[in-house]
């Protein structure tokens, strides 16, 4: 699997950040691939809900469906996608001198038909902008 871990300061509420990335409907917000979260089944913060997604990967449009597997307020929020795309998201908020310290961290497969077209190690590095532009868009959101 491939990886992307980004993370960086805030001056939020852990509470309210969190709050903010578990309402999945948020996420094209700050997900710039992310084209639509769409048929939430129930609350996004209650293990077990499922959505429908659309991701661009390397220019190549993929969709699914995803499931919450965790939510603790003010900590972490973690869900994973069960079709389309194999990923894995972990959110967190951890304190940090007087502030907060916002990650995430991503674990993916590369579906075969993308690199059928792409080549591995530029899929990782189109994900690993992605990912740094993801968490500096969550922080101009949440220091607003």
């Amino acid at each position: 699997m491939s990886r992307v871990e980004k993370s960086i300061p805030i001056q939020c509420d852990p509470g309210v950040a969190m709050e903010y990335i578990a309402d999945v409907t948020n996420h094209p917000a700050f997900i710039g691939p992310l084209k639509s979260v769409a048929n939430l089944s129930g609350d996004s913060r209650e293990p077990g809900t499922t959505w429908d997604w659309v991701f661009v990967m390397a220019g190549v449009e993929f969709s699914g469906q995803a499931e919450t597997l965790e939510y603790i307020p003010g900590r972490r929020f973690r869900y994973r996608t069960t079709t389309g795309i194999r990923s894995a998201f972990d959110y967190w908020v951890d304190p940090e001198d007087g502030a907060s310290r916002l990650g995430v961290n991503v674990e993916y497969e590369i579906p075969e038909g993308l690199l059928a077209r792409v080549q591995k190690t530029v899929v990782e590095k189109l994900n690993d902008a992605d990912g740094v532009r993801t968490i500096e868009n969550l922080g101009v959101i949440l220091d607003g």
